[in-house]
């Protein structure tokens, strides 16, 4: 509980500097209007193909949507891990000075879209083998993934190294600072789903009950308003979790690192964020 509390001041010093700096909204809103076109251009049409039986072309589509979709939320997430950077440095930054920077940035975005793409698409593929214990394994294969490669982003924006680099790197860190990866990752998380997908989920389904309880048009309006309120409350929280998440990681990579102090958190709040494993 002391580790999760500490998460938890993380958590709201994160959302101070969004409060403080709302243009850094508009970097994880940006990348979901990109991913929603991805999805409706290739991610979508790709799955349709398969089902349908034109598995080949069906494929290429959905590994093309796949790979977009990876590359436009690390794109936009370098340009917010950029803008929050000067931010912390006390420099001027803009939404334009964190797209100049992910736009430097090409190549090793690519390359970490590729690596992302390929490693969500074989862990998608143990999930869905049909074996609880295989589905389990990939469950536990994606939670690390995502651990171990949290820092990629700062990586990649503060650093501009490759794929594999920008693997090493996060990875090394995490091995290095395993309790505190686990700390901001997990308190972040869970404080977005205790006060935004809770909410939407029980929105949605109690929405979706009324919908098709089919009690007249009071009835079924009364389930689509619900509906519709749910996943717009859900949309929104995936977002606020997206730019917590690159505003905390910002904040530690160069603590990390370096031991660096930025974004207006303290030498404690980062320390107990980072702590070593013998420690």
């Amino acid at each position: 509980m002391g580790r999760f509390r500490q998460g938890w001041e993380l958590t709201k010093r994160s959302w101070g500097v969004l409060r403080s700096n709302r243009e850094l909204f508009r970097f994880p809103i940006y990348g979901t209007i990109a991913a929603l076109a991805v999805t409706v251009v290739a991610t979508g049409p790709g799955i349709y193909l398969i089902q349908d039986g034109e598995r080949a072309l069906g494929a290429i589509l959905t590994a093309i949507g796949l790979y977009l979709s990876a590359f436009a939320a690390i794109y936009f997430g370098v340009a917010l891990a950029a803008t929050a950077d000067r931010i912390f440095h006390g420099q001027p930054a803009t939404v334009a000075d964190g797209f100049a920077v992910a736009r430097s940035r090409l190549g090793p975005i690519a390359g970490w879209a590729a690596v992302s793409a390929i490693v969500g698409i074989l862990i998608t593929l143990l999930q869905q083998t049909g074996s609880i214990g295989e589905a389990i394994i990939g469950w536990l294969v994606g939670a690390v993934w995502s651990l171990i490669t949290f820092l990629a982003v700062p990586v990649i924006a503060l650093e501009g190294t490759g794929p594999l680099e920008t693997l090493k790197r996060s990875a090394t860190l995490f091995k290095e600072r395993w309790a505190g990866q686990i700390t901001g990752n997990v308190a972040i998380g869970g404080a977005v789903v205790l006060f935004g997908v809770l909410p939407a989920a029980l929105l949605i389904v109690g929405g979706g009950y009324l919908w098709a309880a089919g009690d007249g048009e009071a009835g079924d309006t009364a389930g689509a308003a619900l509906v519709i309120v749910g996943i717009a409350v859900l949309v929104v929280s995936m977002l606020v979790l997206q730019a917590l998440k690159g505003v905390f990681g910002v904040a530690l990579y160069p603590f990390a690192a370096t031991g660096e102090v930025t974004g207006g958190f303290s030498e404690a709040e980062l320390e107990s964020a980072v702590r070593r494993k013998s420690q």
